[in-house]
């Protein structure tokens, strides 16, 4: 679990600029009131809870047996209303209420062939002569993306130790790359996958296309589920434009940072659970934090948490794949001061 994690730990508690982190029900109901999810708890309408800390309200709005997944909306909180499409293994992250309707044997018989089928791993292991090629094509793409910032002034009077402070970016950087990206026809890609990685990066596969791709350039190997979507890796989001996309940002976030004369961002994870603590799995997509508050919020935990640890670390910015600085979407309704980083299989923590 981390900031931006499968059981969306989130604490509402105060930082040190008496700005609330997360909203909370200071009275949600006791656990003893509900029961864990299983597959027959999918049912159409049926309200449940996330097992996170603040225990965010739901409700199954869909269920799909072909694709093995089913849909949630969120009830309460900074993202009420975002729909996410969960694989059906993610209902064990839900419980519903005692005496919740449970599907027919039909559509429960449906469900255990669907999940059975979805639950198959996938791993790309890292070739290094394509990792080289890459990085020689990121390299290219930070000498043009130095050029496009250096034509904009503005850019060298970010304060970015306010932008820390505040856990908000800086408008004037986002619209310097939204109009990169858009020069290059990856600004709707773009804006896709930052929405999805806010509210959930495991709704839906946008981000696992993303993940395969960057073992396929070489970057991080991919050690997930196999897509539930065959049309994953094709249009509109094709292979080759996520390639595309990888490249392009990884440039001028390079460019970026080199301007600011840093080669390295200190940043920050927390985790909670209601169980002993079980060492963080490698990802893809790491995400971080760069403000202590919000990782101590995480850490705080809620009513139910029995382990706790906190991390931090000086990380490379050829790893920060995305963040909060730039990204308009991270600063909208979480403000998490977050860095989302090229997975390092050697690095436990980060």
């Amino acid at each position: 679990m981390s900031i931006r994690s499968d059981s969306r730990c989130r604490a509402g508690l105060r930082d040190n600029c008496t700005m609330t982190v997360y909203e909370s029900d200071p009275d949600q109901a006791d656990d003893s009131a509900f029961t864990p999810g299983t597959l027959e708890h999918l049912v159409e309408g049926s309200p449940g809870r996330l097992l996170d800390a603040r225990r965010t309200p739901v409700r199954i709005v869909g269920v799909g047996p072909r694709h093995g997944s089913f849909e949630l909306e969120i009830e309460a909180f900074e993202d009420r209303g975002a729909r996410w499409e969960l694989s059906l293994e993610e209902v064990e992250r839900l419980q519903f209420p005692q005496g919740a309707p449970t599907a027919s044997a039909r559509l429960l018989d449906e469900l255990r062939t669907a999940n059975a089928r979805f639950v198959q791993e996938l791993l790309i292991e890292v070739d290094p002569s394509t990792r080289q090629t890459t990085l020689g094509e990121i390299a290219r793409e930070r000498e043009q993306a130095a050029a496009a910032i250096d034509r904009d002034p503005t850019v060298h009077d970010v304060d970015l130790q306010r932008c820390v402070d505040e856990r908000r970016g800086d408008r004037r950087i986002s619209r310097l790359l939204e109009r990169h990206l858009g020069d290059r026809g990856l600004a709707g890609l773009d804006r896709e996958l930052a929405r999805s990685f806010v509210s959930n990066p495991n709704s839906g596969e946008l981000v696992k296309g993303h993940a395969i791709v960057l073992a396929e350039l070489g970057l991080c190997p991919y050690r997930g589920r196999i897509p539930r979507d065959p049309e994953l890796l094709r249009a509109p989001w094709s292979r080759e434009l996520r390639g595309r996309h990888v490249i392009c940002r990884l440039g001028f976030l390079g460019a970026l940072w080199q301007v600011w004369g840093t080669d390295t961002v200190t940043l920050y994870r927390a985790s909670a659970a209601d169980a002993p603590l079980s060492p963080p799995r490698a990802g893809s997509l790491v995400s971080a934090t760069f403000s202590a508050a919000v990782a101590q919020a995480h850490y705080e935990g809620g009513p139910s948490t029995v382990a706790a640890a906190m991390w931090r670390q000086r990380v490379p910015v050829g790893r920060v794949f995305m963040s909060f600085l730039e990204t308009a979407a991270m600063n909208e309704q979480f403000l998490e001061a977050e860095a989302v980083l090229i997975g390092d299989p050697g690095n436990g923590a980060f």
